[in-house]
């Protein structure tokens, strides 16, 4: 897996991806959905905090590309303005549904990767990522690769 150019919303590129609108029916028709948070100049991810079996869940989807990742909620407060404490986890029936719409899972382990430029597995996930954005990061100084995918930094 490579991330794709422009999916930190640094640089503009226009990357094929599928309608934000499936996304969003997608969701509600095959979760009870508590909350959501749509992409606006603010916020660079989509999240729904999703109930399945359950259990509280918090679906991030990246604005740029298909890319969206599955958390378990660790704390909930009911406070869905903000993004609830969270474990990114492997979930392999909601991971299922959303791939088979054609949308792409990130695995836990990917996300929870540190940014390490001496790694060889970072630099190649990050070789697609262009000038601009690799600028911003040594700025913003992202910990892991959940934080490029989904534009998670403190400000």
């Amino acid at each position: 897996m490579v991330l794709s150019k422009g999916i930190s919303g640094f640089d503009s590129f226009d990357n094929n991806k599928i309608e934000e609108e499936l996304w969003k029916q997608s969701i509600q028709s095959f979760f009870s959905v508590k909350a959501e948070i749509n992409f606006s100049e603010r916020y660079s991810y989509n999240y729904h905090i999703i109930e399945y079996q359950n259990s509280l869940y918090l679906l991030l989807k990246n604005k740029y590309s298909d890319f969206y990742a599955v958390a378990e909620v660790i704390d909930d407060e009911e406070e869905y303005h903000k993004i609830p404490k969270h474990r990114f986890i492997n979930h392999s029936e909601i991971v299922s549904f959303l791939d088979a719409m054609g949308f792409q899972s990130i695995e836990e382990k990917l996300l929870s990767l540190n940014i390490d430029t001496a790694n060889p597995l970072i630099t190649s996930l990050l070789q697609n990522l262009s000038k601009d954005e690799l600028k911003q990061f040594s700025k913003k100084k992202p910990q892991n690769i959940a934080q490029i995918v989904f534009n998670d930094w403190k400000k």
